[in-house]
């Protein structure tokens, strides 16, 4: 996966995001466009690996609203992460020294998706199926239709675990859509405004240091109500 083809899968995954903020923005008549601008990607990026084939992108601490996370809590964080080498990579670890006792991978083992490939120009005779025609019930697949592996699920709440990504392929650690890593233990409160020294271990590769935000809000605050003058109704 060339860092071009990276670039522009990143920007379809965030533009999802970035249009619901432009939409609210439009529908609410009375905010100024500036109020309401995010920035494509807020988060934190970083390329590493001895030819920059490992691309940690938009990462922040997920936002929960104006108060934070308060001391000893959890805080969810948003990482994307991928592998535009030839090899697979594997995440042994994250730590936040001095911000969090741990780092840990909630909800099982996440499940590396493969980069989109370009579409063959015609599709191939032995595998176009016959118009109307529909698999024989309790038919096997042939062998190249056989299922993938299920991945070894990993324990919610581990701060052990290794994630292994293929070539040309990501994971998206987002709370809310599948697994996802959390600071536990936190050290001091997190409030926005704030960022966490993150570190992280791959496999052969060594750390990769990187800080990372608190994120923003993807809909515009509520405003609070409208001091009147009583001298002036």
């Amino acid at each position: 996966m060339s860092a071009s083809r990276t670039s522009r899968l990143i920007g379809v995954l965030l533009a999802g995001a970035t249009a619901s903020v432009m939409i609210s923005a439009c529908s609410a008549g009375q905010i100024t466009q500036t109020a309401t601008q995010v920035a494509a990607v807020p988060g934190a990026s970083v390329n590493a690996g001895p030819n920059g084939e490992i691309a940690l992108r938009d990462l922040v601490v997920a936002y929960n609203g104006p108060e934070g996370y308060p001391q000893g809590g959890s805080a969810p964080l948003v990482v994307r992460i991928f592998n535009d080498g030839q090899e697979t990579i594997v995440l042994t670890g994250v730590t936040a020294a001095g911000a969090a006792t741990a780092v840990e991978l909630v909800g099982g083992a996440p499940e590396p998706t493969a980069a989109p490939q370009p579409s063959p120009a015609e599709p191939s005779p032995a595998t176009e199926p016959s118009p109307g025609a529909e698999p024989s019930p309790g038919a096997e697949p042939s062998p190249g239709e056989q299922p993938a592996p299920e991945p070894s699920p990993t324990p919610a709440g581990q701060a052990s675990f290794r994630i292994e990504i293929p070539a040309d392929s990501y994971v998206l650690l987002v709370p809310g859509q599948g697994p996802y890593l959390q600071l536990t233990g936190l050290v001091d409160p997190l409030i926005p405004g704030e960022s966490v020294d993150l570190t992280f271990t791959f496999e052969g590769i060594g750390p990769v240091e990187i800080r990372v935000p608190f994120g923003v809000p993807m809909s515009p605050v509520p405003r609070g109500s409208p001091v009147v003058n009583p001298g002036h109704e």
